[in-house]
């Protein structure tokens, strides 16, 4: 989903240096010095004027998947920065006891943030972006997906390390 997310931001501001170069620049000065292709300008210039358009808001938006998507895998491979050296050095009982804080500190803000994002996407996901006919609610639609896999993930962290801890004992 990344790399689609990646491909599709990195088109558009392809299409945006394209049009801003190419068609707005070299080509209208050809176009102003030879009549005959007039016409193929305004064409190609009405053609990419409506993409292009959102060539600077969509990879904007869809960066937010890429952040998002990011902390998941993130989350999945522990590469968030842990200071860990204190509960490193823990008996096993009081590690497991914070590993549970953990949890339930970070799961209960994803549930918290599952819970808002749901809501927000009901009261203004139909409104369109400025630039384009696409709803916000596509967008917006990242954050509780990643809720539900940053609680997932956490949940199998959490087990792993209580497994982990109750084999140490």
């Amino acid at each position: 989903m990344a790399v689609l997310t990646f491909a599709v931001s990195s088109s558009f501001v392809c299409l945006n240096v394209l049009n801003r170069y190419l068609v707005l620049g070299l080509f209208r000065d050809l176009a102003k010095d030879y009549e005959g292709l007039r016409p193929a300008y305004f064409a190609v210039r009405d053609a990419l004027g409506g993409i292009v358009v959102t060539a600077d808001e969509v990879p904007g938006l869809l960066l937010v998947w890429v952040a998002f998507l990011g902390a998941y895998l993130a989350m999945r491979r522990e590469g968030h920065i842990a200071f860990d050296l204190f509960v490193n050095s823990l008996a096993p009982r009081p590690r497991l006891v914070l590993a549970v804080l953990r949890t339930l500190l970070i799961g209960g803000f994803l549930l918290l943030l599952l819970w808002q994002s749901i809501r927000i996407i009901m009261v203004s996901g139909g409104t369109e972006i400025e630039t384009a006919t696409i709803a916000q609610g596509w967008f917006m639609l990242i954050l509780p997906i990643s809720a539900v896999l940053l609680l997932v993930a956490v949940v199998v962290r959490f087990l792993e390390t209580s497994t982990a801890s109750t084999a140490e004992k």
